[in-house]
């Protein structure tokens, strides 16, 4: 029965002593890792017993010249026709015609060269509304009209998000979303309107005397979207809004009212700007005019032409 118990004890302690060694082997693994991956790896030189060098590689920083991207903008032109509609005139109805010219720096900016012309002037495009307030107008009063003209403008663009939508899984669609910020030059056509009737018998507006041109300074701010159809042609769709300020004739009270009636019935706008003309009350404001366009751009040169120029670099 001793010699029973005796080999017991031994068998645990010989157990206990494997555990024991065990963990400490477990330990020395994990330690010894840690203190590898926290500093790097070094190497001893040859020539000089002792020294310690760092062996890391340095980070690869050589720019992706071409991305996976389907449409690539970079050091292209955008030609773009487009058709425009102003919406906030309310006396005349107005539609212009017009095109862009835009050199892409990069993917994400650019400079765009736009220029329209408004199709519409004179009495045919003048709205029911107008038509209205003539009907209550004294008949030895005429109502200022403007109808917008040339519009030149040099904005710079930013394309700061592009995506893909896939409507109903049935087709990838690629858009490109930019914004504009620019100036430019445009100039109106003042027309004073008279109430009159016409040969059979249906209210209208005339010309009352000749037009006469307002020039102006814009400033244009504006959004809009590309919406990719190949890699060489986008449909564009924007929304603008041109920014100016100008000198009216002032209505507001009894006094500015009294002054400016008596400069006649073809006094306006334009009269604030004539020196010779001291007694008149005038006061500035601060027009806009909000645009909707539509357009289809041509993107120059092809989309293999640049790919195989960037991948050059």
């Amino acid at each position: 029965m001793r010699l029973t118990l005796a080999v017991k004890s031994s068998s645990r302690a010989f157990r206990a002593l494997r555990i024991r060694s065990l963990v400490a082997a477990v330990t020395g693994v994990i330690l010894s890792l840690s203190f590898g991956f926290a500093t790097p790896a070094h190497a001893q030189d040859e020539d000089e017993p002792g020294q310690i060098v760092e062996t890391r590689a340095p980070e690869d920083k050589r720019p992706i010249k071409v991305r996976n991207k389907f449409f690539i903008k970079r050091k292209r032109f955008e030609i773009t026709p487009q058709v425009g509609f102003i919406t906030n005139n309310a006396l005349n109805d107005e539609i212009n015609l017009g095109a862009s010219l835009t050199y892409h720096f990069t993917d994400r900016v650019g400079v765009e060269l736009h220029g329209s012309y408004a199709l519409l002037g004179g009495t045919g495009n003048t709205k029911s509304l107008a038509l209205a307030v003539l009907r209550l107008l004294d008949p030895s009063f005429r109502l200022e009209s403007v109808d917008p003209g040339v519009v030149t403008t040099l904005s710079f663009v930013w394309s700061p998000m592009y995506g893909k939508i896939n409507p109903f899984g049935m087709a990838v669609i690629n858009l490109d979303f930019y914004f504009l910020l620019g100036v430019g030059y445009g100039n109106e056509t003042v027309e004073m309107l008279s109430y009159a009737i016409d040969g059979a018998g249906q209210e209208t507006a005339e010309l009352a005397t000749d037009p006469a041109i307002n020039h102006q300074f814009l400033f244009n701010i504006g959004m809009g979207v590309n919406v990719f159809a190949t890699k060489w042609l986008s449909l564009r769709f924007d929304v603008r809004i041109l920014l100016t300020w100008d000198e009216v004739l002032n209505y507001d009270d009894d006094t500015a009212a009294a002054t400016n009636r008596a400069l006649g019935p073809l006094a306006n706008r334009l009269t604030c700007d004539n020196p010779d003309i001291s007694d008149k009350a005038c006061k500035v404001v601060f027009p806009s005019a909000f645009t909707l366009n539509v357009g289809g751009s041509f993107w120059v040169p092809g989309d293999r032409a640049v790919r195989e120029k960037a991948s050059v670099f």
